[in-house]
């Protein structure tokens, strides 16, 4: 099996809307026992491809899912292997398709799995690696957690007053739910100062929650603010689940399509559009002014929105992900041609891998609290003028794609 290790430049798998054919799966690991962790995996049906040999056949796809579990230095491979999923459908295709299998790794370790997917029927790849911390024990893979319909809740977020079950296999005995009320500021431009953001949980409000006999808690979330589930509220560790707004990730109402315009406005364009009292009417004035046409502005509104929308799936953390720093970068300039990975840091790269003319990105992981998916820019001066020729193209009604 071949999968990239994760020092090494490869092209991106942040795949966005103008990247049509894309895979989009989703992972999630459990640690169910002292030998052995579970890997979740999820992908929509829309991603991928179903075809038949002849009309008489059903249509069917043809998923290839390859692992690599590693120790915490990589110089031991702790687990290998690969399954392949099939589905068939005749009239209708489901929605989706979830899966789950063991591997094998060790209680009070950490490491690495990689990961590579590919959609057999389109020659489709993806790949991703995921750090396994089976030695903190406050840590999400240690917890399944699921909605009151019993589905699998994959990502850090939730919605006003859902319900959830927490399971854990461990002797855990009880969790803190610490009720936050935070907000935070979106990243400025790429060339200005650096900022750190202030993680403050005093105000916040906090319950005890127990496990009952089956290993689960039933938990009523918040309508406002974020949860921070701690083993002990003296300690700053834990995992954290993020209330946006109604409907994340997506953007389901105009009033949501207002706050990622702010990297393009100026502040007098800004102020106008927050004020409007008819949402949906001033976006589209706002697009229209810099298209030279209507068909144009439905392009534009159609790629920089699926690009909010993308971030918002990729790079959440305690901030919307079109907020974040990655985020920034990837609505602007487009998705990257290259990302290189390795244990603190990401570099995007625009342009070839070995051309010193090449654009490029550095995104360290930051310590946070609250997420494990914090990743600030190295701001730099000389990104000033990469950044007003990107915001320029789209305040002149063209799509900006840096390749």
């Amino acid at each position: 099996m071949l999968l990239l290790a994760c020092s090494v430049a490869k092209p991106v798998n942040y795949s966005f809307q103008d990247n049509k054919n894309s895979l989009h799966p989703q992972f999630l690991i459990y640690h169910d026992s002292e030998t052995n962790s579970k890997l979740y995996f999820q992908i929509f049906t829309e991603d991928i491809l179903y075809s038949r040999v002849n009309v008489s056949e059903k249509f069917s796809s043809k998923i290839k899912l390859q692992f690599i579990a590693y120790n915490e230095n990589r110089k031991e491979v702790i687990d290998s292997g690969s399954l392949v999923i099939s589905d068939k459908y005749l009239k209708d295709k489901k929605l989706k398709i979830d899966t789950n299998f063991s591997f094998l790794f060790p209680k009070s370790k950490k490491g690495f799995i990689d990961l590579k997917v590919v959609d057999v029927n389109r020659n489709r790849e993806f790949y991703k690696t995921i750090k396994i911390d089976k030695l903190n024990d406050y840590n999400r893979q240690f917890y399944i957690i699921k909605d009151a319909n019993n589905q699998l809740l994959y990502n850090d977020f939730f919605f006003k007053g859902q319900s959830i079950f927490i399971q854990s296999e461990f002797n855990i005995q009880k969790l803190y739910a610490k009720n936050i009320n935070a907000s935070f500021p979106l990243s400025p431009p790429p060339f200005s100062k650096s900022y750190q953001p202030i993680f403050n949980s005093t105000n916040s409000v906090c319950k005890e929650l127990n496990f009952n006999s089956q290993k689960l808690i039933s938990y009523l979330l918040p309508d406002e603010g974020f949860v921070f589930f701690q083993l002990d509220t003296l300690s700053s560790q834990g995992f954290t689940l993020f209330n946006f707004q109604e409907g994340y990730p997506n953007l389901t109402n105009a009033d949501q399509l207002i706050p990622p315009l702010r990297y393009l406005t100026t502040k007098e364009e800004f102020s106008s559009l927050v004020s409007s009292s008819d949402s949906k009417l001033a976006v589209d004035q706002y697009w229209l002014s810099k298209a030279s046409s209507k068909e144009r502005a439905r392009n534009l509104i159609r790629i920089y929105y699926s690009r909010v929308e993308f971030a918002n799936k990729l790079f959440s953390c305690h901030l919307e992900g079109w907020k974040t720093d990655r985020g920034l970068i990837s609505i602007i300039f487009g998705p990257p041609s290259y990302v290189t990975n390795n244990r603190n840091a990401e570099t995007w790269i625009y342009g070839d891998e070995n051309n010193m003319n090449s654009l490029k990105f550095i995104f360290e992981n930051k310590m946070n609290p609250f997420t494990t998916n914090d990743f600030i820019l190295k701001r730099n001066y000389a990104y000033k003028n990469p950044w007003y020729r990107a915001v320029d193209s789209w305040r002149n009604g063209k799509v900006y794609l840096l390749k």
